[in-house]
């Protein structure tokens, strides 16, 4: 009946009948009992059934071809597995007493099919196995393949072990079918690896093995066993990838020259390729830091920074080092999907090349200046996008507070002389620079935002005060900068000009008023004014100037001509450099509204000046621009500002560490000391040195009498 492929054995009459008489041959007591031989003669006939169809149809099958006996393979288990059902339900009385109380005695269905493994399995598994894997290798060469019959064939070594039971489940297949599928794939590929790799790009290569590699997961899908998956994959990438990674991406066609040409689709399939297995993505990553580090030094030296770059006008520098930023951050989280291998490459990169020298600090501080001052001639698309690449290439700064410095001294311009083009870009920027640097450095930023409120409030309270325009005739207007808050500079204080003597003076009395502890300085090193000059009978201008101009003009409301000691005396100022710039820009021939005598770049104590009364202009108001006639000295150290801030942090950093551990030795205070100001700066080992020193002459430390290299906290 198996083998006529009919599918009822027996009609439900006949079969009642057969298990009522099966029933009650194993219901008797002994010696009439008839369960062993019962059990024996079902044993008997299944081994009968396998000796004189099964082997006899298998055999012939090995001497056709490989599908044939696939097909037998597949066709007798499957007939093997419906006689041991049908027998198995219709012995089914020897499973509920013998079998369980029998020693050594399987259940039905286990019995069936260990008679099949014994008969069959053990003898013929292995031309199965040979016939499948010939069919997988025909398969990979394009052949096409009856994946059901493939699929019904594997299941044979799946099956027999779950039907068997055990631990071991899989077992049959694992160690059968498995081992060797594997085996076959990492031979088959290592074949084909050597001929890519050879005839190839790194872009086709890498698209062969991903069809590979898709070809192969399918192929699991569709008939092997969900469990080879992962050792197959595994084979196949070793093959394929990990064994020629090295080769492959130093093509010349490989990782640089996918960087170089913009290939993201292919850089994608590497880190798609890669990424499953992590400990094979730093060898990527160091490629990919390499091509942006010898990027980035290239825009450095093609921009000349040592010299040019502190005039760089138009920003090449810091919008090519933007460009590069943008790019490959792109790429980090489109093609590397944001894994931190790329994410680490790319900050090391950038950190190499931006912390030569101090220079990038500044030039990007200045373009922070540009993009946010009124204005502008900075042209970028927009500007919340170009803050982040700002603040990201903050980041990477390694001495931080050069770039504070000057940002803050840039921030003071716009705002005391009202050239922020957006408040709230303003602010954006301080809120993106807070999540970098943290609230200590931008809590400064936000008071000085807070002082120039105050300000306004203040100079409208002023005017119900003292109508300066009505006693004076003039608009006096007034910012009160916090100290603390705004940059320290130094400056020495001048004599208050005639004209504004009586300003000053309400405002003061004005001020202590509101707040009778605190103190006020005036300063004019950041003033602006406007000043009406009257050239000539017929021509009179309103200037634009500094507060220092101011003053340089408001002498000659009493004197024609006054040299420039005359000058230094009358406003009680204090000749520097920049002063002396102030000055020259008046007298520039460019402007020309001071004659200058000699007419010279230079400028002498006994040099004269006086109002030009031939000056003409069509225009009534004019901003006198500031002209950097007379350069400062190159000064190679860092600013003496930030030096004098470092030394103080360096010496509360230590303080601190001492404090908490009270003993320490010289090395491991170091350590501790550089930790903690990393953020901010890198803290060389020799400048630490001198600041505990310091700190030992003024008593909040000492040596150890015992051990000359430990410090002792002196509470």
């Amino acid at each position: 009946m198996i083998e006529t492929k009919r599918n009822n054995f027996f009609k439900a009459k006949e079969f009642v009948a057969l298990y009522d008489h099966i029933f009650r041959m194993c219901i008797q007591r002994d010696p009439y009992n008839w369960s062993e031989d019962l059990y024996r003669k079902y044993s008997e006939s299944i081994q009968n059934y396998l000796r004189e169809r099964v082997k006899p149809a298998l055999d012939e099958a090995r001497n056709k071809y490989e599908r044939a006996y696939l097909e037998q393979w597949k066709t007798r288990y499957h007939n093997h597995g419906r006689i041991v059902f049908g027998l198995s339900k219709l012995f089914m009385y020897l499973d509920r007493f013998y079998t369980p109380s029998t020693e050594n005695v399987l259940a039905l269905k286990k019995q069936g099919y260990k008679l099949f493994e014994d008969h069959i399995f053990k003898n013929y598994s292995q031309y199965a196995r040979d016939a499948i894997l010939s069919a997988i290798n025909h398969e990979r060469q394009n052949e096409e393949q009856d994946r059901e019959l493939l699929k019904d064939c594997v299941s044979v070594f799946v099956d027999l072990g779950y039907n068997l039971g055990g631990q071991q489940k899989l077992r049959y297949y694992e160690t059968q079918l498995q081992h060797d599928i594997v085996n076959d794939a990492g031979n088959f590929y290592r074949r084909c690896a050597k001929t890519w790799l050879c005839e190839d790009s790194c872009s086709a290569y890498l698209k062969k093995c991903e069809a590979a590699l898709d070809a192969e997961k399918d192929r699991v899908n569709s008939y092997l066993h969900k469990s080879t998956m992962d050792p197959l994959i595994e084979k196949c990438y070793t093959e394929l990838l990990k064994i020629h990674q090295s080769a492959l991406l130093n093509k010349t066609t490989g990782m640089y020259y996918l960087l170089e040409e913009k290939q993201n689709e292919d850089l994608k399939r590497v880190f798609d390729l890669y990424v499953k297995y992590p400990a094979d993505l730093p060898p990527i990553g160091d490629m990919f830091r390499t091509q942006v580090q010898k990027e980035g030094k290239a825009i450095v030296k093609r921009t000349n920074e040592a010299k040019s770059k502190q005039h760089d006008e138009k920003h090449v520098l810091v919008t090519s080092l933007i460009t590069l930023h943008k790019h490959y951050d792109t790429v980090v989280k489109e093609c590397f999907g944001n894994h931190q291998v790329f994410q680490k490459a790319l900050k090391t990169a950038f950190e190499s090349f931006i912390n030569e020298n101090d220079s990038v600090s500044k030039l990007l501080a200045l373009y922070a200046h540009d993009v946010l001052k009124k204005g502008s001639k900075v042209n970028v698309g927009n500007v919340e996008k170009t803050l982040d690449h700002v603040v990201f290439l903050y980041g990477y700064i390694r001495d931080k507070d050069v770039f504070d410095h000057d940002y803050q001294q840039l921030l003071q311009e716009r705002l005391l002389k009202r050239k922020c083009s957006s408040e709230a870009n303003e602010r954006a920027m301080i809120a993106k620079l807070k999540s970098e640097a943290g609230y200590q450095w931008t809590n400064k930023l936000e008071g000085m935002f807070k002082d120039v409120g105050v300000s306004k409030n203040l100079t409208g309270l002023f005017r119900n005060f003292f109508n300066t325009e009505q006693e004076c005739g003039l608009v006096f207007n007034v910012n009160v900068c916090t100290h603390g808050f705004w940059p320290s500079t130094n400056y020495t204080s001048s004599k208050t000009p005639e004209a504004l003597k009586v300003c000053t003076e309400q405002f003061e009395k004005f001020y202590h008023n509101r707040y009778a502890e605190r103190e006020i300085q005036w300063r004019m090193d950041m003033g602006e004014a406007e000043v009406l000059v009257r050239f000539n009978p017929k021509t009179e201008v309103r200037l634009s100037v500094s507060s220092y101009q101011m003053a340089f003009l408001l002498v000659f409301n009493k004197k024609r001509v006054a040299s420039f000691q005359e000058i230094l005396d009358i406003t009680g100022l204090k000749s520097d450099t920049t002063l002396q710039n102030h000055l020259l820009s008046l007298a520039h021939p460019k402007l020309g509204v001071l004659l200058k005598k000699p007419n010279s770049k230079s400028l002498a104590r006994d040099h004269k000046f006086q109002l030009n009364a031939n000056f003409r202009c069509r225009m009534r108001k004019i901003t006198v621009p500031f002209y950097n006639i007379i350069r400062h000295a190159v000064n190679p150290t860092i600013d003496p500002s930030i030096a004098i801030q470092r030394r103080c942090q360096m010496d509360a950093a230590i303080v601190r560490a001492m404090k908490t551990k009270k003993r320490m030795q010289h090395m491991e205070l170091v350590n501790e000391v550089t930790a903690q100001l990393q953020a901010r700066f890198k803290a060389q080992p020799g400048m630490i040195k001198k600041r505990i020193e310091h700190l030992i002459e003024q008593e909040y430390l000492e040596r150890d009498p015992a051990a000359r290299g430990v410090y002792k906290y002196l509470a």
